[in-house]
């Protein structure tokens, strides 16, 4: 089925469907839940981080523990923008977005709000989503890219 055979209300539901797949991929990313992360990646799914673009995780076991080896002491805020996304097809988008990250390290015990860290990193992801067998929308390859750092 091709994008001409799905009706206009049917497309708008793939892209709110892909836009909050990528807004939770955000929230959860904050939140460290490695799992949550992981289960939003179909089984043999690649992950590029925009800090190591030329390093991509795959599969949804090695994007798991990626995200379960990140440093304790980093506070993170990931602030997604201008999430487009292209249908393709009943079961393929193309999605492009902005990622604006703030960290702050947290020593142990710490309260909020912490001062956040002197840089800042500005970038994009671009994804593939498909419809997975389970009819959720998942990331079969997200890739990302840094543009600029501000501050530091």
């Amino acid at each position: 089925m091709t994008t001409g055979e799905l009706s206009t209300l049917d497309r708008m539901a793939v892209m709110q469907e892909c836009i909050t797949l990528i807004f939770r991929f955000a929230l959860k990313n904050d939140a460290r839940d490695a799992d949550a992360l992981a289960e939003m990646f179909v089984s043999d799914g690649t992950f590029r981080r925009p800090s190591t673009p030329d390093d991509p995780v795959r599969g949804r076991e090695a994007i798991r523990q990626s995200f379960l080896n990140r440093p304790a002491n980093k506070l993170t805020r990931h602030i997604v923008i201008n999430p487009t996304v292209t249908v393709l097809n009943a079961t393929e988008a193309r999605a492009e977005s902005y990622i604006l990250l703030y960290t702050a390290t947290i020593s142990e015990g710490a309260k909020l709000p912490v001062a956040a860290d002197a840089k800042h990193l500005l970038g994009a992801f671009e994804d593939l989503i498909v419809r997975d067998s389970d009819g959720i929308w998942k990331f079969k390859d997200r890739g990302g890219s840094l543009a600029m750092t501000i501050g530091g």
